[in-house]
């Protein structure tokens, strides 16, 4: 029932109620001056109380429809300042959007190496290309990556080494015997572009395409999980900060992934350490 034909019936249930009580006051007190009562039919009685009845119900009835209408139109409805994605091609040209021009990122890399997801390699462009600019607004760009496979291992280094000398990033990993009771931790990624906080929240790049993500705009939970983020990086194995190489993430990957000492890039940083 819509909202017009709710009130309708409530009015209505009201009109007859009042109108029945008039008209049983005006003949009630009529008898008393009679000495024969004015007969009232008890068909037509019950016919009108059960009409003035069947209204009221349908009052309630209407009303009640709406409110559970309303209640799971508001349930139903995405939050203030949250956005919701389904597939990895609209996250990653979302998360391009909001990184992009940002003057911070912090990020958890949980997600494959490059050559494995197109869209995926499509995002790592664009962003190294920005961070290389010189006019771009980014200050700092920080990760945290797994190193779960040689290949990601390899990709890490080869990002340090080439993104480093700009001193505007920095990259670390997590200690793989610490994360892994976590079994797929979500991934993170904070940015700060035109004075607004964005977190972006999501499982690792599905490369089937399929995947739920959240992006949330809000600075209050912005700097809350900023702050979280903060204490994983104090707790992870850096490979550089900014210019600075540093030998604790070095010396990680090469003890999970060997034949990384053979690796250029990871050799060409370790030329330049900063103990």
């Amino acid at each position: 029932m819509s909202d017009d034909g709710t009130r309708l019936a409530g009015k209505l249930s009201i009109w007859l109620a009042s109108l029945f009580a008039i008209v049983a006051l005006i003949v009630g007190a009529i008898n008393l001056f009679l000495d024969e009562p004015v007969p009232v039919p008890l068909d037509l009685v019950a016919g009108y109380l059960l009409g003035t009845l069947a209204s009221f119900i349908a009052y309630v009835y209407g009303r009640s429809e709406l409110i559970l209408e309303r209640q799971d139109r508001l349930l139903h409805q995405p939050a203030r300042g949250v956005q919701v994605f389904t597939t990895s091609e609209e996250f990653l040209r979302k998360l391009v959007e909001i990184t992009v021009g940002a003057s911070t990122v912090s990020t958890l890399n949980l997600s494959p190496a490059k050559g494995e997801h197109p869209e995926l390699d499509r995002y790592f462009d664009i962003v190294h290309s920005s961070i290389k600019n010189r006019k771009s607004p980014l200050r700092s760009f920080r990760s945290i990556a797994s190193v779960d496979t040689v290949q990601k291992s390899a990709w890490l280094v080869e990002r340090s080494y080439e993104l480093h000398q700009t001193g505007r990033v920095s990259f670390a990993i997590f200690d793989q015997d610490r994360i892994r009771p976590l079994l797929h931790p979500l991934s993170l990624h904070i940015t700060y572009k035109n004075g607004n906080i964005h977190v972006f929240i999501f499982p690792p790049v599905n490369l089937t395409g399929s995947m739920d993500s959240i992006l949330i705009s809000d600075p209050v939970l912005g700097k809350a999980m900023l702050d979280y983020y903060n204490l994983l990086w104090h707790d992870s194995l850096k490979i550089n900060e900014g210019r600075q190489v540093r030998p604790q993430g070095l010396d990680r990957i090469v003890q999970l992934n060997p034949e990384m000492d053979a690796n250029p890039f990871y050799q060409s940083l370790r030329k330049g350490l900063t103990l």
